[in-house]
């Protein structure tokens, strides 16, 4: 199971996967959260 979590974390990391799915959760698909605008 530690695999999967480690893909996941992998997969979130990744500005644009992580925009368009809290934007797709939290905004039902509108863009609030910005790829370019993200940083550590």
């Amino acid at each position: 199971m530690g695999q999967k979590d480690i893909v996941t974390k992998k997969y979130l990391a990744r500005n644009d996967v992580f925009a368009d799915a809290f934007n797709y959760f939290l905004f039902d698909g509108e863009e609030v959260i910005k790829a370019e605008d993200l940083k550590e």
